[in-house]
């Protein structure tokens, strides 16, 4: 049972972060998905250079964030995916994995919350939810 709640958990952050990623991407190209709405702002973003340095600009910075951020949702997803499914008895045989799995979701929780919007909070919210009860299975 743990093992599914494990394989289940993984699939918000594998789905969410693969999405954040490509639309990320795509955005590099044709900003339309993860750009600020008032779309005058994309050029003042653009002129406007990082306090910590001036070998970037906002914009650059802030595409490539969202390309790591979503890749590292991705990564996430996609080791306890793997983890889960090829060999559970690893996890069980680490704790601090088996651990990290539902302590990394409700950071990712809290930060959607209180940053992000509702869909990546659902999301990190039913992936937390899988890997407590998975962790509860597991011990």
């Amino acid at each position: 049972m743990a093992r599914y709640l494990y394989i289940l958990g993984s699939i918000p952050f594998l789905l969410l972060g693969g999405l954040h990623f490509v639309y990320s991407l795509m955005d590099t190209v044709t900003p339309r998905k993860i750009v600020p709405r008032d779309r005058a702002l994309i050029p003042q973003m653009e002129a406007s250079a990082l306090r910590i340095t001036a070998e970037t600009n906002v914009w650059r910075a802030w595409l490539g964030f969202n390309l790591s951020h979503g890749l590292g949702v991705f990564f996430f997803g996609f080791v306890y995916l793997a983890l889960a499914a090829q060999s559970f008895a690893l996890l069980q045989a680490a704790p601090a994995l088996l651990f990290a799995a539902p302590v990394i979701a409700i950071v990712y929780l809290v930060l959607s919350v209180k940053y992000f919007f509702r869909v990546p909070a659902i999301g990190a919210a039913v992936g937390a939810a899988c890997f407590l009860a998975g962790l509860f299975f597991a011990l």
